[in-house]
């Protein structure tokens, strides 16, 4: 369960539940994601850092599994739920850095490259995960399997 709040203001929105059996992979369950019943999910991130360690860098991916993952190389990370919200997000004044976790379905590709467009004509510098498919979640799901 998380918290999901405003990407600018901070306020509380909703809340999110994501089902993950104990060795990090998604639960084979019927959704495997849920939101709070009539709550408006556009325009929020989980902040799985509070904003105090949100300096002058920030990760960002889709989902709370790819964001927990990507944090073991990488603070402050936030998840951005979904492609959608990630292809909105907006820029966060004072943030010189973004690195986005992209998913490489066409869907992560296309929210990627808008994110990405936008923070770039804000200032912002960019950085990108490269993993050859998938997430990066994905990716070291299937090394720790080997």
């Amino acid at each position: 369960m998380a918290l999901l709040t405003d990407a600018k203001t901070a306020q509380a929105k909703s809340l999110h539940f994501t089902w993950v059996c104990a060795n990090g992979k998604k639960a084979d369950v019927k959704p495997p994601r849920r939101l709070l019943a009539n709550h408006i999910k556009s325009g929020s991130v989980c902040r799985l850092w509070p904003d105090e360690y949100v300096t002058y860098g920030l990760a960002v991916a889709e989902g709370i599994e790819t964001a927990l993952s990507l944090a073991h190389g990488y603070t402050p990370v936030w998840s951005a739920i979904d492609a959608g919200n990630l292809a909105e997000l907006p820029y966060l004044h004072g943030i010189e850095c973004l690195l986005i976790a992209r998913d490489r379905d066409p869907a992560g590709e296309q929210a990627t490259r808008k994110c990405a467009d936008r923070w770039v004509a804000c200032g912002a510098t960019v950085r990108l995960t490269v993993q050859a498919q998938n997430d990066i979640n994905d990716t070291i799901q299937e090394g720790s399997a080997s």
